[in-house]
């Protein structure tokens, strides 16, 4: 097995691959936060930020900056096929910590002069949520869970930590979540 050495490299570095306005009317000025599950790990340990962008080789660019050029990067890859005509996607993959907005901040700031787009322009919608967020700490503080636990509070149900903590699948209904045999306890006075 061959060792590989990775050596750190600042965004700036990177920038040789963008001109300025390489990424202008091709990257998207909105995200997506936790709409699609993470590739590294559970999604409560995990954050996935999506950027639209429409171009393939834009968005190959993109990916191959995010991961040189960021530590907290944990992954970035783009979408296999189009979402609409001519877009693709990128994900990106941060830890679900307290200092997420201050690292995606740097992201967007240091594609500024590529991309045209102040960090101040930015929004973002939460999972399958409609409603749109100006991209600030107070919104990211008010709607994204910044910590496994704040995560699970929200989503988990306490017989998913069961299944999970008992090596089960999630999908898989125990017999309290099974509609017959709950009905059946329910005539039976068992619950």
């Amino acid at each position: 097995m061959k060792e590989c050495k990775m050596q750190h490299q600042s965004p700036r570095q990177l920038f040789e691959g963008f001109e300025v306005g390489d990424l202008k009317d091709v990257l998207e000025d909105w995200l997506h936060i936790d709409q699609f599950k993470s590739k590294m790990g559970r999604d409560d340990k995990n954050i996935v930020v999506s950027f639209g962008v429409y171009d393939k080789n834009a968005a190959g660019d993109l990916v191959d900056f995010l991961e040189r050029g960021y530590e907290f990067v944990l992954d970035a890859d783009v979408s296999t096929s189009e979402v609409s005509t001519g877009k693709y996607l990128v994900f990106v993959e941060f830890l679900r910590r307290r200092r997420f907005y201050d690292q995606l901040i740097k992201v967007i700031s240091d594609l500024r002069s590529a991309s045209g787009i102040k960090p101040a322009k930015w929004t973002f919608r939460y999972m399958k949520d409609t409603v749109t967020h100006p991209l600030t700490a107070d919104a990211i503080e008010q709607v994204v869970p910044l910590s496994p636990k704040e995560y699970r509070k929200r989503f988990e149900k306490p017989i998913d930590a069961m299944k999970m903590n008992a090596g089960l699948d999630i999908g898989t209904k125990g017999p309290f979540e099974d509609p017959e045999i709950s009905n059946l306890m329910s005539l039976s006075g068992q619950r």
